[in-house]
């Protein structure tokens, strides 16, 4: 899993910003893939570590940048030639303080904050595993009353393509908290990148972190 000094300088506890010291500059990201098309060339991926490393990437827009993301999403992950994934910077990231509209959560109508954000990754995890566009079930007026309502999704059987995708009982546990119809009831970033459970050898954030604006690519 993250080392300590990965999860305290994501916590913002480094004075010096350690993650951004892990950092690529935008000017050295060589080619970049779009995760899905990552995900469909290498099917054997491990998409623990590439949903990890996201997670990295989110905890230091919270707890380092003091910024809500806004558009955490399939689209918006890219994956560099050395297979860590990049979350795109957002046109709707904002301070963590201001108040554009939220996206998909169940709290649609009030202030974006970090917590939908951890909704909108536990959409990202639900679509990276079973391969399942949250758009196309958001696209299902029925399907969405349910979620509004706080239902959640069944977690899928143990001989099924996302377990044998690595989705494991640790990862489902934590994804279902940030469903949590209550945003306060939803973890923190941090919190999430410590339940992905990697070895600490793993490059976790090696070429991540830099701002890669959202192209074409970013948009659904």
């Amino acid at each position: 899993m993250a080392n300590a000094t990965e999860v305290h300088a994501c916590n913002g506890e480094s004075p010096s910003n350690d993650c951004d010291n892990h950092s690529a500059s935008p000017h050295a990201t060589g080619t970049l893939t779009p995760l899905r098309d990552y995900l469909t060339h290498n099917p054997t991926a491990d998409r623990r570590l590439l949903l990890q490393q996201v997670a990295i990437q989110l905890a230091m827009y919270h707890n380092v940048q003091k910024l809500v993301h806004g558009d955490v999403k399939m689209a918006n992950v890219m994956v560099n030639e050395h297979g860590v994934a990049i979350l795109l910077k957002s046109a709707k990231s904002a301070p963590i303080t201001s108040q554009p509209r939220a996206p998909t959560s169940p709290e649609e109508r009030l202030p974006m904050t970090t917590a939908t954000d951890l909704y909108a990754f536990a959409w990202l995890v639900f679509h990276v595993y079973t391969d399942i566009d949250p758009l196309v079930l958001a696209s299902n007026p029925k399907t969405m009353r349910l979620i509004a309502s706080g239902i959640k999704p069944n977690r899928p059987g143990p001989d099924t393509p996302p377990s044998r995708r690595g989705l494991n009982e640790k990862i489902w546990s934590v994804t279902m908290k940030c469903w949590d119809i209550s945003p306060v009831g939803r973890p923190r970033a941090t919190e999430v990148v410590q339940a992905f459970d990697l070895p600490a050898t793993a490059p976790l954030i090696a070429g991540a972190g830099a701002h890669h604006d959202l192209g074409s690519t970013g948009k659904v």
